[in-house]
């Protein structure tokens, strides 16, 4: 494989290296993924999507809590599909969580469909990413809560991705009630910019 196929793999992880990155990517989000989490207000009920959900970790938190609810999630890895399905299969077997190939850039959902959305260290890979919001703002419900987790670091990848470039893209996309929240361990540094969507 190229090196360019190589720095394509955590965009969309492919085949037999993109398992293997899928499992480093359970290593290395791991923290991330809890955190998120734990900052959504997931009730019991909720309709809940992640965009580009990897190997579905977020999604077996997710699913604990909404025990009465569902949890939707949309990636466009087959590789990481079938390893999220597995990670998740009895939920999927339920009906709570419902995983489907797709792209952030036309979700394949209706209008005012879901509670909460939110998408971790994905953003850096939308492009345009103005586009992904407009989409998640369409099928988020009225005052629903959107949430961008990304790494606040400075190298190639990230440095476009600084807290307030992602808060500034979340108002201009229609979010309102925007803020960046940010983890608390130094050595790992990421934030979470969350808004909401209007009544109107």
């Amino acid at each position: 494989m190229t090196q360019s196929g190589l720095r394509a793999q955590p965009g969309k992880p492919t085949g037999i290296v993109g398992r293997i990155v899928g499992y480093l990517m359970d290593i290395y989000n791991r923290e991330d993924n809890h955190w998120t989490v734990s900052l959504l207000d997931i009730g019991e009920t909720s309709k809940v999507l992640e965009v580009g959900f990897g190997t579905g970790l977020a999604i077996a938190e997710a699913a604990k809590i909404a025990t009465h609810g569902q949890i939707y999630g949309i990636d466009h890895s087959e590789t990481m599909l079938e390893a999220a399905q597995k990670r998740n299969r009895k939920a999927v077997k339920s009906g709570r969580v419902i995983l489907r190939l797709g792209n952030v850039m036309a979700l394949p959902f209706e209008d005012n469909s879901f509670d909460i959305i939110y998408s971790i260290n994905c953003i850096y890979f939308w492009e345009p990413p103005t586009q992904g919001l407009a989409e998640i703002y369409r099928v988020l419900k009225p005052k629903g809560t959107v949430a961008i987790t990304a790494r606040n670091k400075d190298d190639e990848l990230y440095a476009r991705w600084k807290p307030n470039m992602v808060r500034d893209l979340l108002q201009s996309s229609g979010f309102v009630n925007v803020r960046t929240l940010n983890g608390l361990n130094p050595n790992h540094p990421i934030y979470c910019a969350v808004g909401n969507k209007p009544m109107n």
